[in-house]
C-alpha cells in the first residue's frame, strides 16, 4: 500500500503523505459540515467525496467545475481547518485511530504515536493554493510531496 495519495484540481497536483492527508481532511470535513452551506448540494457531494479520498490508495479530486462562489467557499473552509490544526502541535495516535471515515473505517497512523500538526497545516496552505491557482511550480523534473513529517519535499520525476 502506497505512503502517498495524489491530489489534483483541474491539471495540476501534487503527492502528500497520506496520513497527514486524511487528518486534514477530517478536520476538513468537521468544518464543513458545521458551515451553513453543509446540506447544499454541492458540498454534501464534496464532503462524500473527502470522505472516499481517506480511504486508502484513493487520491483527492478538487472538482474542477466547481463555481467561483464554490471554489471561494471551500478555500475559506480549508483555511479554517487549517486554522484550527494549528490551534495543537501534535495530535496523540490514540485520536486518530479513533475517528470514523466513513461507515466503520476509521483512521491509522502507520504506527507513529502521534501526528505532528505543523506538516498537515502547510498541507492545507498547500491544497488552498493548488485551488486558488497559487502554488507555485516544483522545481524542473520534480513534483511537490506535501505533509511529511520532515515538511515540503520534492519527488524527482523520471522523464
Amino acid at each position: 500500500m502506497s505512503r502517498t495519495k495524489y491530489i489534483r484540481s483541474g491539471s495540476r497536483g501534487f503527492w502528500a503523505y497520506d496520513v497527514a492527508l486524511d487528518v486534514f481532511l477530517k478536520h476538513l470535513i468537521d468544518v464543513a459540515e458545521a458551515s451553513d452551506q453543509a446540506k447544499t448540494e454541492w458540498l454534501s457531494a464534496a464532503i462524500e467525496s473527502w470522505r472516499v479520498a481517506c480511504i486508502p490508495d484513493y487520491g483527492l479530486e478538487l472538482d474542477p467545475g466547481w463555481s467561483p462562489a464554490h471554489r471561494q467557499t471551500f478555500v475559506a473552509l480549508a483555511e479554517e481547518a487549517s486554522a484550527r490544526l494549528a490551534q495543537r502541535a501534535s495530535i496523540p495516535a490514540e485520536e486518530i485511530v479513533g475517528w470514523r471515515v466513513l461507515d466503520d473505517l476509521r483512521f491509522y497512523t502507520r504506527g507513529d504515536t502521534e501526528v505532528v500538526t505543523a506538516p498537515v497545516v502547510e498541507l492545507g496552505r498547500a491544497i488552498v493554493a493548488l485551488v486558488s491557482g497559487e502554488l507555485p511550480e516544483a522545481p524542473s523534473g520534480t513534483v511537490w510531496l506535501f505533509g511529511t513529517p520532515e515538511g515540503r519535499q520534492t519527488i524527482g520525476m523520471k522523464s
